[in-house]
């Protein structure tokens, strides 16, 4: 009614007056009611601690898988591992991204049956790396059991060639003179990864996914211990005296170091350090040994860490802001003599070199996208970098840091490997892991940085991972979906042999791996 005598003006400033008033009271009671507790105030979240469930992703969990070798993308709510089809069609996908509009754009509204497949999980609003790997589950337990092939102690340890059965989680060895297999070793581990040989040429180390080292007598392939040192595990690294064995994990992000003997963990360094004003910890990416150090690449830090085993263990170098800070650092290794090290920073597709006698750092040379150094490969004074996210390898001159010939080939590479015990060997050895030529093994002359010869270990399927034998007279080729081992002449570029294996997935030779600093 009282409304009914004001003018139209009055009722504007009426109101404007009403409104004040109730700001200033809801304040004024708003905040007596949070102090005296009546309304409580929103908890301040800290989204380090969020406890993330195995299958959910933030965006930056997703960033980590940006390469052919490891791709992941987002659809929607949904993340996918489409790593197998990447590797088929590199070029086909942004990894690492969110590929919701150009997915929808291609295939209409919804998400196909196809794609459904490759779902691992669905993405979660969070901030920063929570989840960087795809669910599994660690074991609880490890029981490896040897079974030989020939009489224990019949062959000569540095001529052995160990091949990794991925999926199958085996390992089986095979004489290098004879190429005959003298024994396999079950139940390794889920996905073993990398191994190191003692000085000695006794004992192996290797690492599985899912965190467990073993320890393997090369003599007679007894199994001396098994021992979990990580959730998520992918590196090692012997000091040269055989002394020590450091582990690189993904879960906990840090470096594991033991006693080679006894197997007993010395040291835990956690991997964590400060980027663009945050407390991060990252995972481990290169793990090498140089002398009685150990050479660390800090995957999502961007960053390289000497830790000195003579120092009780003590991190005595950081080098940071490698490849303008962009992830993420991957593999990496020593060059012959170990002068330098070099890791490959495959989101600013460069290696990043480090003179590992002044511990300064002398250069970062751009490479093909997404840099993969595997092993490493050197002749005279030109080291090789191939690239995951195209067919080109990189050769740089040692002397000048200056890229010395771009060599392309029919895809993307992961290996590349030459023969370092005879100098004028002139041959180096490359992949194509990914891509319509998968199947391809190119043979470069180093003295002209030219492929000489393509080679096809088994038509049609994947085949990569070249090593030498010790005496150099062969190149061992692993062929994992063909099930199937090629074994060339070295010089004439020829089939000698052809082994049936179970998924095999990397080789190594002992002699070699001894030998080569880094490896």
């Amino acid at each position: 009614m009282f409304s009914k005598f004001l003018d139209h003006d009055n009722k504007k400033t009426l109101v404007k007056i009403t409104l004040i008033n109730i700001i200033v009271v809801l304040i004024f009671f708003g905040s007596s009611l949070l102090t005296t507790g009546f309304i409580s105030k929103a908890p301040i979240v800290d989204e380090a601690k969020i406890e993330v469930p195995a299958d959910s992703y933030s965006r930056d969990d997703v960033a980590l898988h940006n390469n052919s070798e490891d791709c992941w993308l987002i659809v929607d709510e949904f993340v996918f591992n489409v790593t197998t089809a990447s590797k088929l069609h590199p070029a086909l996908f942004n990894c690492g991204s969110d590929a919701s509009e150009n997915y929808h754009k291609n295939h209409g509204t919804g998400i196909r049956d196809k794609m459904m497949a490759f779902k691992i999980g669905t993405l979660n609003n969070l901030k920063g790396v929570h989840n960087s790997d795809i669910p599994f589950t660690k074991a609880e337990s490890l029981n490896p059991k040897p079974e030989l092939y020939a009489v224990a102690g019949s062959w000569d340890n540095k001529n052995l060639i160990v091949v990794v059965e991925k999926d199958a989680e085996k390992l089986l060895f095979i004489d290098g003179t004879t190429h005959e297999s003298i024994g396999r070793i079950h139940d390794i581990g889920f996905q073993p990864h990398t191994s190191v040989f003692s000085p000695d040429e006794k004992y192996m180390y290797i690492i599985s996914r899912d965190g467990w080292l073993t320890k393997i007598n090369l003599n007679n392939l007894d199994i001396e211990k098994t021992i979990s040192v990580g959730e998520n595990s992918r590196g090692t690294a012997l000091t040269e005296d055989g002394k020590y064995i450091a582990i690189g994990n993904y879960e906990p992000g840090n470096v594991v170091i033991l006693d080679a003997y006894s197997m007993e963990i010395l040291k835990v360094i956690p991997l964590i350090g400060e980027k663009d004003g945050k407390s991060v910890s990252s995972r481990a990416g290169a793990l090498v040994e140089s002398g009685q150090k150990i050479i660390v690449a800090l995957k999502d830090l961007t960053s390289v860490w000497i830790i000195d085993t003579d120092q009780d263990f003590k991190v005595t170098n950081k080098f940071g802001g490698i490849g303008n800070n962009i992830p993420a650092l991957h593999d990496g290794y020593v060059t012959p003599k170990g002068k330098h090290f070099i890791v490959s920073s495959q989101g600013s597709k460069t290696v990043w070199v480090l003179d590992t006698e002044t511990m300064k750092p002398i250069a970062e040379i751009e490479t093909g996208e997404t840099p993969h150094t595997g092993p490493g490969a050197t002749w005279g004074d030109t080291t090789y970098i191939p690239a995951l996210g195209e067919g080109l390898i990189t050769a740089i001159d040692m002397n000048t840091w200056k890229v010395k010939a771009k060599i392309k080939t029919g895809g993307p590479g992961l290996f590349i490997r030459s023969y370092l015990k005879d100098p004028s060997y002139p041959y180096v050895w490359a992949d194509t892991a990914f891509g319509d030529h998968n199947d391809e093994i190119y043979v470069i002359d180093a003295r002209v940085n030219k492929i000489i010869k393509t080679l096809k270990p088994v038509e049609g399927e994947g085949s990569w991972h070249p090593e030498f034998t010790y005496d150099g007279k062969f190149v061992y080729i692993v062929s994992q979906t063909a099930n199937e081992i090629t074994v060339y002449d070295s010089y004439t570029f020829e089939v000698v042999k052809r082994i049936t294996a179970n998924t095999p997935s990397a080789v190594s030779n002992v002699g070699l791996r001894i030998e080569e600093l880094g490896l």
